[in-house]
């Protein structure tokens, strides 16, 4: 028995779920009815005793506790509820809110019972599990036990009284949940009175739980079908589906002009034959359809495809009288459908694995505001847009910021232009970084798409092909064009600053004596040299030959010159070309901005002057190139 025990809180809480599944259903099919409610409560019994019984942790016990009188308590009024759905029609408000009081107030205080111990009282023993025993209490005993069995006995009987008034269609249904609702309670009270049982055994959740079969037959039957003769008639007569009744042999005991000509046969000529007796296939359909409604799709040869619904066709009392079968020449749309679906599939899969991003955007009449919301997107245009694993359907046009949303639409609300094509250029960011696309929209009906084009690499090359155009091949720096575009940008940017002319003495000797080779060795080390002593926002240039500028925007006097001696400096160590070790030296012009002017070729002609004055100092620059330095500023 103790091995038994404990299989019983999975099986409680499986149940509970099943009860709690079958209310759902029940309370959506018949909202107006109280079954699904007290389906409900007699799964919240079976629940609460699942986490109560054999539980090891007093929270979770006194949960399932609470759960236990929550649905005890109102599953006597619900009782009442249901025996006045049956019989006289459903009580008065105010008699139910007079009903509730009890146990809404029992409710009430089993929430709060580890406040009070009111209702139960729990310890623990040495095994660890949680023990409960209802006291003596007067609200217990005098209050919650005699409300609930007495108003659930006297439901009861009431409504076993009323059985011969109940129609005989619903009496039989009424018998049974009279069953399923009584028997576990009625066991639970007899063990309380005479003890044939364990005190603790939960004999009304088991009861519960044993009649969940029952339970779910009674309430799935409770629905009632009402069909009116007359509209049943003129259905029958002017459907265009064919329709054949038969009896439970088989037998064609009604059929419409239709299934007539379905069958080549009159109506007449069909009656009392045996439908599709040479058909095996047909033969399956029916007998698998005797106990449930059930629609197939048929072949009845190589060019006909018939969907065949079949139901039971039953008495007010239940019993199967035969069958009903309605026949729908279903080929040509099954054709069409096929095509359609190979078609769709096609479409599909070929936006699917194109590389452009695809969406399609139409407007929500849910919104408030009647906004462009996403439709579809392909696989390529979450790329582009998302990139960390969200969905860009069901989001608004606006907060796709890479699509620039104004202009689209701007373009595809405004009624005074024909809605157009539009396209243009944008960057934006995915997966793979910083990246460029091209965004077509186009009109479809009231909506419109966007097509992505990945233009990336083109613009990469065309930045590729500028920054070649602009920079010189040998030393890796601007050229002359280059240096003349940025060198003016940040001259106008800046109100003070200074730029440097510098060359190398001695080049054409250096060429003469270790060759040209070396020469362009000794420029591109003597360009890396000078762009290591700048700053990013320094721009440095190749002029031509061995004639270098660099502007340096927002420096004063004495910046220039500490630069500019560094520079110097730095170009007068050794070089190591071709393993020779070759000594060279640097003259440098500084012109200041605004003292000297403010524009670019202007500064850079005072600075060449001022580099060329300063070249009778060479010589004792080594001795003082403070003073060397002092004489290459622009007077």
């Amino acid at each position: 028995m103790p091995g038994f025990e404990t299989l019983l809180p999975p099986i409680f809480g499986l149940t509970s779920v099943l009860y709690l599944g079958l209310a759902v259903y029940v309370s959506r099919s018949s909202p107006q009815s109280v079954i699904g409610f007290l389906l409900f409560l007699m799964g919240t019994m079976v629940a609460g005793t699942a986490f109560a019984y054999g539980a090891t942790d007093i929270a979770l016990f006194n949960i399932g506790r609470v759960l236990n009188f929550f649905a005890a308590s109102f599953l006597p009024v619900t009782f009442f509820a249901v025996y006045r759905q049956f019989t006289t029609g459903p009580a008065k408000r105010w008699v139910m809110a007079i009903l509730i009081v009890v146990p809404v107030l029992t409710t009430a205080l089993a929430l709060t019972n580890s406040w009070h111990n009111l209702i139960w009282t729990v310890f623990e023993t040495d095994a660890g599990l949680a023990i409960s025993k209802t006291t003596d209490s007067p609200w217990f005993m005098r209050v919650h036990a005699p409300y609930s069995y007495g108003l659930f006995g006297l439901s009861a009987l009431a409504l076993m009284g009323r059985l011969p008034s109940i129609a005989p269609a619903h009496r039989r249904t009424v018998i049974l949940l009279l069953i399923c609702a009584l028997l576990p309670f009625t066991v639970s009270v007899a063990n309380n009175l005479f003890g044939f049982g364990s005190a603790t055994f939960p004999f009304t959740s088991t009861g519960l739980a044993a009649l969940l079969p029952l339970n779910a037959y009674v309430a799935l039957s409770l629905r009632v079908y009402e069909f009116s003769p007359v509209a049943y008639q003129t259905l029958f007569d002017h459907v265009r589906d064919p329709i054949i009744v038969l009896d439970n042999d088989g037998r064609i005991i009604c059929a419409n002009r239709k299934a007539g000509e379905m069958l080549g046969e009159s109506e007449r000529n069909l009656l009392g034959q045996r439908l599709w007796e040479d058909f095996p296939e047909a033969r399956a359909i029916l007998e698998q359809a005797k106990d449930l409604d059930l629609t197939q799709t048929l072949k009845m040869n190589v060019d006909q495809i018939y969907e065949l619904s079949v139901a039971p066709l039953t008495d007010p009392h239940g019993k199967q009288q035969g069958l009903v079968v309605v026949c729908r020449d279903v080929t040509e749309r099954r054709k069409a459908l096929s095509r359609l679906a190979d078609s769709e599939h096609l479409i599909r899969t070929l936006i699917e694995t194109s590389s452009n991003g695809i969406l399609r955007f139409a407007r929500d009449d849910n919104d408030r505001e009647r906004r462009f919301r996403c439709i579809f997107a392909n696989r390529a245009a979450e790329s582009y847009l998302s990139g960390n694993g969200s969905t860009l359907v069901g989001m608004p046009l606006e907060k796709l910021t890479h699509l620039e949303p104004d202009r689209l639409l701007t373009h595809f609300t405004d009624e005074r232009q024909s809605k157009s094509t539009i396209s243009f250029e944008t960057a934006t960011e995915g997966v793979n970084g910083e990246g460029w696309i091209r965004i077509v929209g186009e009109p479809v009906g009231d909506d419109f798409s966007v097509t992505l084009v990945d233009i990336t690499q083109r613009k990469r090359h065309e930045d590729q092909m500028m920054a070649d155009a602009l920079c010189d091949p040998l030393t890796s720096v601007l050229n002359r064009r280059g240096f003349e575009k940025e060198g003016k940008v940040v001259i106008q940017q800046n109100t003070q600053g200074a730029v440097l002319y510098l060359d190398l003495n001695e080049f054409k000797s250096i060429n003469d004596r270790f060759g040209h080779q070396a020469g362009d060795a000794l420029l591109k080390a003597f360009g890396h040299r000078l762009g290591f002593c700048l700053r990013p926002e320094d721009v440095l240039g190749r002029l031509g030959g061995d004639e270098f500028a660099i502007v340096l925007p927002g420096v004063g006097v004495e910046d220039a010159k500490h630069v500019a001696e560094r520079l110097v400096a730095t170009a007068s160590e050794a070089y190591i070309i071709q393993g020779e070790e070759i000594r060279c030296t640097a003259s440098v012009g500084i012109s200041l901005m605004p003292k000297h002017g403010e524009e670019l070729w202007h500064l850079i002609s005072v600075a060449d002057d001022a580099m060329y004055n300063a070249k009778t100092l060479q010589q004792d620059a080594a001795n003082d190139r403070a003073a060397y330095i002092e004489a290459a500023i622009a007077s």
